[in-house]
């Protein structure tokens, strides 16, 4: 089976996490009412889509630098590596934080969401940090420029929120939630930039092949061999 359509992934993933924070302000600020189940969906789908992305990317990078340019593993594929768990780490808060809604898991559901947004933070500048430290790129520079721009965005609005989120004297209210709607906003736009690569790549499903032996004397012949690159990048 093949997948041609794999760029759709951070629209999905964007589908979910807007639709996450929308319905969650929409019931609590408007009808003063707040079924978990709606948000906790939306989360559960977007938290699953952020695993996937973070591990499409991971083997895109691979095969597109060590599999089409030839480059030896070194450096950029551990941290390539490195970011992709970082991702899985970032979508299980986010998993975390849909399961604790309740109001007696504040406490928990407060430190999933720092976490959540830090660990987002930090995978979001290493993915522009490696993407544009790679050359050749596997976008644009206006691409770099753009996700640089969302991401140092989100960096001072993360900064602000920490600083002054204790101190209602510092800040109303109302600014503080803006700026947790400017972190969540700009990690959104930034998945969803994603699909520029991935509109030029394919993914299909492992192989695996049977081999009989050669010769009746062969006993340690393979029986079993599995094809791991399952990412194919067909980029220009």
């Amino acid at each position: 089976m093949v997948l041609t359509k794999i760029w759709l992934m951070p629209i999905f993933y964007g589908l979910c996490a807007i639709s996450a924070t929308a319905t969650k302000y929409f019931f609590v600020s408007l009808l003063k009412s707040y079924p978990h189940i709606l948000p906790f969906l939306a989360s559960r789908d977007a938290s699953l889509f952020v695993m996937l992305i973070a591990y499409i990317r991971h083997r895109q990078t691979v095969e597109y630098y060590a599999h089409r340019l030839g480059w030896e593993n070194s450096a950029w594929r551990v941290m390539s590596t490195v970011i992709a768990g970082i991702g899985f780490f970032a979508a299980l808060c986010i998993t975390v934080i849909a399961h604790c809604e309740d109001p007696e898991l504040s406490i928990v559901h407060d430190w999933a969401d720092t976490i959540a947004f830090s660990a987002g933070l930090l995978y979001a500048w290493s993915q522009a940090v490696l993407t544009w430290a790679l050359v050749p790129r596997m976008c644009t520079l206006r691409v770099c420029i753009f996700r640089f721009t969302i991401v140092l965005i989100e960096t001072v609005a993360f900064v602000f929120y920490r600083f002054v989120k204790d101190d209602k004297n510092l800040s109303p209210a109302w600014l503080l939630e803006a700026s947790l709607w400017i972190i969540a906003i700009c990690f959104h736009v930034f998945i969803i930039t994603f699909f520029i690569e991935l509109r030029f790549s394919y993914l299909h499903s492992p192989k695996v092949v049977f081999v009989r032996a050669a010769a009746e004397n062969s006993d340690r012949a393979p029986i079993l061999r599995d094809e791991e690159d399952h990412l194919n990048n067909n980029l220009h």
